[in-house]
């Protein structure tokens, strides 16, 4: 599995670096056991069609999955609300 972090994720992942040191081992850690069990989808949430989720502590990961390339579209530290989740997919869908 390939993985590519898109630009709003990148930012995140910078973010982390400089204040949440902790967080960004947890993410990586993540991202790192994705790559081995992406056909488990017991452990993601399928939040509409093909763009998924998975929340990592306080982070919320939204991601596609083509062929065997996964795309991190957005990683935010936001709650679980169904606002959230309409402005995020509008974003992905605007990207792809």
């Amino acid at each position: 599995m390939n993985i590519k972090i898109e630009e709003n994720a990148k930012k995140s992942l910078d973010l982390m670096k400089r204040k949440y040191k902790n967080d960004l081992v947890k993410v990586i850690n993540w991202i790192k056991e994705l790559r081995e069990k992406w056909l488990e989808s017991s452990w993601i949430k399928n939040i509409w069609d093909w763009i998924y989720r998975k929340r990592v502590w306080r982070w919320r990961i939204l991601f596609t999955i083509d062929f065997l390339t996964m795309k991190i579209w957005i990683i935010k530290m936001e709650k679980d609300t169904k606002k959230d989740y309409d402005t995020w997919k509008k974003y992905i869908l605007n990207k792809i």
